[in-house]
């Protein structure tokens, strides 16, 4: 056996730990090696002399007795056993003897150990292991001085191998296959303990062990992970019954050193691959990915990766299906083809390297999004009232759904089928936007009429700002082209940064604006800060802001009503002074703001995805702060909307972008309005408009305005407190998103579809009668429950059990009465049990803040015993009811409607 230092070192300890004096150790060594000259332990240094004769050892003696004083001892390294030592000789060694080293007791003193497992007895090769691998530092003293099997094997896979566990499982397994030291650590290891150590791997990690080790012994320890993944696709279950997957099934043994792979063994191989993947992450694996679909080339299977959720190629692959149904829509919207689009999309969607590519998933999101509008009902246009609310509640969603779909994708297909969604879209809208825009102009020439939650610009300081103004300090964000959807994106998160929109109890949604006619800057603004239809510019503006009856009613005659314009707000490159100290003022009720971040965008370069957050738009979020720490209410709202391009036709007739002045329409896509709320700069109050969305009169640019789409029309008028602020005769907002935005269409055979559905008016729901700020647990107004007869089988036989009512009395004072209860049971039922946080609110016509104690409230009605009947996942974003469960735990026989 041959002696390694770590030995000769642990053999001197030892012999040192008995006699601290012994100056002369001899220790057996089979042949000569290469050792170091010297070796320290104890604070003691000993030379090295290999001695192969009696007469070497009586030399090396001899050296003993001249060592200066940098040397304690000598250790002699000798093929001489004791009784082939003179008597004379050995008299002068440590304890007589030549020492014989014995793996194991070597062992027990690296490890401070008394004891060794028992079962170690039977691993010949991992005594000189273990010695061999003390090179790499000092063991750590075993607990109770005994050493087990797990701490064994855990320090020589952890030396050897690079594996810090004892009984790595399949996922650490995987892991540890994919690193570029793994085969070149294991390949020079003496044969016997390189089988141990495959062999106790492929135990350790069972199925997919036994998989690693076949891809290590076949040469391909790099590969165990991609064939993981490629695993995934022979044997998925959806590819059951196929017989390319059953011949790439025995392709695949000669990457296994040509063992059988079972089906339990590829889908466990499988699952673990995908965990590694999942907890690497996606970057860590590219080049498994890369190679897992190459090993698809190599078996003959590429066409069958989509039944993968892990390679690249299944998410090319499923978004290629999800194209050619996407397209299949835009040509002939239908309930079948909306099926598919969601089954492909759902797809798609499962796919983990969605995560990776955001933009990607959002853009795959909203096409399904656009594809339930293009089936679901609309307003006919007829109504301008009802048509610009329906702008505000569904408009504004379709137009954020279709522009995020500008730019296409990486597949050609896809960026087809998205071109042919979004053509799909504008037919539709430009057919409402004709009605839409014929009807405005018969509007305009009757006398106004205030309609509900509509206000005109000119409006907005005496409807809006004053009223609000009475009771709590304002500021009046106006953002210059700020339409609709554009709002809803921007401040879709507006909670995260402490605020919370309100509505007025008496409608129970938010305002919405129309702007002046021609919906331009030096009119809509002017007449918005003025108070009255006028043209001008910021002179004019900051004149009659500061000066405006109402305004100056709520005001200090010192702290007049103060408006600040783009050029006032940044001080080199921050939020100006002036502006934090007015908006911070007490004493100062109104504060103006106009912001033109949109607007300008509208002039930008067009080769940017425009992504609106908070977070993106400069001196924004210090405003919002300042007037957040200074208690005031934000009312935010825009002069004019705007359309953005998406395959604008340039036309003659105009020097602006959709408007000029006269009274001759020239063209189908021009109407003529004058008069009522249109003003123009040269007094004669009559111009023409481009009404569709395809048209403009000057240049190409990302957006215009001046025209009379309800795009351009229509303005958000919106209200919004700081968290924890009431406004007496204001209610937190319900969720605003349409039901087709968070939820599939529920489609019936027998209802026309498409193009030819029945332009509907849109339902409206009846405003729900709330406190201004409630409590966690306070009693929730819901809308009278709409009884579905099926459901109400179930629902009535829950609400009449003994334990359902023995639940509510637990639940004392929070418990839900029973025609709430009814109601959102029924709106789960309605939608298989799942909903999202938000979807139930909005069914519920609740805000969604208050969404928690709700549901905490009916948790502990319905999760009898703490069986999980109502769930809420970790993230808050959706709520589940088992019915099945909740029928067993009730008692409940089983009816038609329960799922």
């Amino acid at each position: 056996m041959s002696l390694s230092t770590p030995q000769i070192k642990a053999q001197l300890e030892r012999v040192l730990d008995s006699d601290p004096t012994a100056q002369a150790i001899a220790i057996h060594a089979s042949s000569e090696q290469v050792w170091p000259e010297m070796i320290s332990t104890h604070g003691r240094t000993f030379l090295l002399r290999w001695c192969e004769s009696s007469l070497s050892v009586r030399e090396a003696l001899c050296e003993l007795e001249q060592l200066t004083f940098a040397y304690s001892g000598i250790v002699l390294l000798t093929p001489l056993s004791t009784h082939e030592v003179a008597e004379d000789v050995l008299a002068r060694l440590a304890r007589a003897r030549v020492f014989q080293p014995e793996g194991w007791d070597i062992v027990r003193l690296m490890f401070q150990a008394r004891e060794t497992d028992a079962r170690l007895g039977r691993l010949a090769w991992m005594p000189q292991a273990l010695i061999d691998g003390a090179a790499q530092g000092d063991y750590p003293p075993v607990i109770n001085g005994f050493l087990d099997l797990d701490t064994a094997w855990r320090e020589v896979l952890v030396r050897f191998v690079g594996i810090n566990v004892a009984r790595p499982d399949a996922v650490a397994l995987l892991a540890w296959s994919t690193r570029s030291d793994s085969d070149p650590r294991l390949r020079p290891l003496p044969a016997a303990m390189r089988s141990a150590i495959l062999n106790w791997l492929a135990e350790s990690a069972g199925v997919v062990g036994a998989m690693v080790r076949g891809c290590v012994e076949a040469g391909r320890t790099g590969d165990a992970l991609p064939l993981g993944l490629v695993s995934g696709v022979i044997f998925s279950v959806d590819g059951e019954g196929q017989s390319a997957l059953g011949q790439a099934a025995i392709r695949l043994e000669r990457f296994v050193n040509d063992k059988h792979v079972s089906m339990k063994e590829g889908r466990d191989w499988a699952t673990a691959a995908e965990q590694v993947v999942s907890r690497l992450g996606v970057d860590a694996c590219r080049a498994a990915l890369d190679r897992s679909d190459a090993l698809l080339r190599d078996l003959r299977i590429p066409e069958f990766a989509q039944l993968s959720n892990v390679l690249p190629s299944a998410l090319d692959q499923r978004l290629t299906d999800f194209a050619r149904v996407l397209s299949a829509l835009a040509a002939d919207p239908s309930e079948a083809s909306l099926q598919q689009v969601e089954v492909k999309a759902d797809r798609a969607l499962k796919h983990m390297l969605m995560n990776e590519q955001l933009p990607r998933k959002e853009r795959v999101e909203m096409a399904r999004r656009l594809a339930r509008w293009l089936l679901s009902p609309m307003a006919s246009g007829a109504s301008l009232p009802d048509s610009v609310e329906w702008q505000a509640d569904e408009g504004a969603y379709v137009d954020w759904a279709r522009f995020r779909l500008l730019g296409g994708d990486e597949l050609t297909e896809l960026s087809d089928a998205y071109a042919a969604c979004r053509r799909a879209a504008i037919a539709r809208r430009d057919r409402f936007a004709k009605s839409f825009a014929q009807t405005l102009v018969q509007w305009n020439a009757q006398p106004p009429v205030n309609a509900g939650r509509v206000v005109f610009v000119e409006q907005v300081l005496d409807r809006v700002v004053a009223p609000i103004a009475a009771a709590q300090p304002v500021m009046l964000l106006v953002m210059d082209g700020l339409s609709n959807s554009i709002f809803r994106e921007l401040f879709a998160r507006a909670a995260s940064h402490g605020w919370s929109e309100l509505v007025p109890m008496s409608q129970g949604k938010p305002f919405v604006g129309i702007a002046a006619l021609p919906t331009i800057t030096e009119v809509s603004r002017t007449s918005l800060l003025c108070g009255m239809l006028t043209t001008g510019a910021q002179a004019q503006e900051r004149q009659g802001f500061a000066t405006h009856p109402a305004l100056m009613a709520t005001s200090r005659a010192e702290y007049a009503p103060k408006l600040f314009h783009k050029g006032d707000l940044a001080d080199a490159g921050n939020l100006a002074q002036e502006v934090r100290t007015a908006i911070a003022n007490q004493k100062q009720q109104v504060v103006g703001v106009v912001y033109n971040a949109v607007d300008d965008h509208l002039s930008g370069p067009d080769q940017l995805n425009q992504r609106w957050t908070l977070e993106d738009l400069r001196l924004l979020l210090p405003l919002l702060r300042e007037a957040r720490e200074a208690r005031r209410m934000l009312i935010i709202t825009a002069d004019h909307g705007h359309l953005l391009d998406d395959g604008t036709t340039q036309v003659s007739g105009g020097t602006s972008d959709r408007w000029r002045l006269g009274r001759d329409a020239a063209s189908t896509q021009e109407l003529t309005i004058s008069g009522g709320r249109v003003v123009t700069s040269d007094g004669s109050n009559a111009v023409v408009c481009l009404w569709g969305e395809s048209s403009r009169y000057a240049g190409r640019k990302n957006g215009y305005h001046g025209g009379l789409s309800p795009q351009e029309l229509t303005v958000p008028l919106s209200i919004f407190a700081p968290l924890g602020t009431s406004l007496a005769g204001w209610n937190p907002a319900p969720p605003n998103q349409p039901e087709w935005w968070e939820l599939p269409l529920l489609l019936q055979s027998d209802k026309p579809v498409g193009a030819a559905a029945p332009q509907a008016r849109p339902v409206r729901k009846k405003p729900v009668q709330t406190e201004a700020q409630p409590g966690l647990f306070a009693p929730v107004d819901l809308p009278p429950p709409s009884v579905d007869v099926v459901a109400q089988d179930w629902i009535a036989g829950l609400l009449a059990s003994p334990i359902y009512a023995s639940q509510r009395q637990l639940a004392a004072r929070v418990a839900l009465p029973d025609d709430k209860m009814r109601l959102l049971l029924e709106a789960l039922d309605q939608r298989g049990g799942k909903l999202s946080r938000t979807a139930l609110a909005n069914r519920l016509a609740l805000a969604e803040v208050r969404m928690g104690g709700l549901l905490s409230a009916v948790r502990r009605i319905l999760n009898v015993d703490q069986a999980a009947v109502l769930t809420v996942d970790e993230a808050g974003s959706s709520v589940e009811l088992n019915i099945t469960l909740l029928q067993q735990q009730f008692k409940l026989p089983k009816q038609g409607g329960a799922r």
